[in-house]
């Protein structure tokens, strides 16, 4: 005990100061590196948070409804990359929740784009389908009169649904709410069409132009 006491004392104090500096950052480095390689290896935790949180923010921004594709896609690759972390494939399955984080960034402008899109062709449609109801009363009244002739119950309903419809759809339209404009004139278009068709078929002629 008392060799080490006097080698202590004979060493300067300043030296052992380095000596304890160096260990000290022997020990840093080696507590980086652990963490590096417990990150690089180990599961991929942050990576499938900020899938969900890009998900999440694309969705809030109606990415669902107006790009649906792109969206779809977005929210496979997070699938896949929580299945291949429950796996324990780490390495795929980072890659696949940096593929969902990629593929998010691009839905923005998807939506305004198809958001457009859709608006023009809700405003064709709206006006084709009120040409062709307006077509088919005309067709069912007497000559010189608004007196239905044989109009058939389905047809009386059909005109009555789009009257409503004929109200409903600008307002749609005019707060922004496209995809459930376009939903509800497109369960409206077949019907339109059949009853169109069947009519003329029973009337016997071709006098509403296609």
């Amino acid at each position: 005990m008392q060799r080490i006491t006097e080698i202590l004392n004979s060493i300067d104090i300043v030296y052992l100061y380095v000596i304890m500096g160096v260990i000290a950052v022997f020990v840093i480095l080696f507590l980086i590196w652990a963490l590096f390689l417990k990150r690089r290896m180990g599961p991929p935790t942050e990576e499938i948070i900020n899938a969900e949180t890009a998900l999440s923010g694309a969705k809030q921004r109606e990415a669902d409804l107006y790009a649906q594709e792109e969206y779809q896609k977005a929210e496979d690759s997070l699938a896949r990359a929580k299945h291949l972390m429950a796996g324990k494939e780490y390495k795929k399955a980072k890659k696949a929740a940096q593929e969902a984080i990629g593929q998010t960034r691009d839905i923005g402008k998807a939506i305004e784009e198809n958001k457009t899109k859709m608006k023009a062709e809700n405003e064709k449609m709206f006006a084709d389908f009120d040409k062709q109801v307006d077509d088919l009363k005309q067709w069912a009244a007497k000559r010189g009169t608004d007196t239905p002739i044989n109009v058939p119950p389905k047809v009386q309903e059909l005109v009555g649904k789009w009257e409503i419809i004929k109200v409903r759809i600008p307002d749609l339209i005019q707060h922004g709410r496209i995809r459930q404009a376009h939903d509800e004139l497109k369960a409206i278009e077949g019907e339109i069409q059949t009853q169109r068709q069947d009519f003329v078929v029973q009337q016997g002629t071709s006098g509403i132009q296609r």
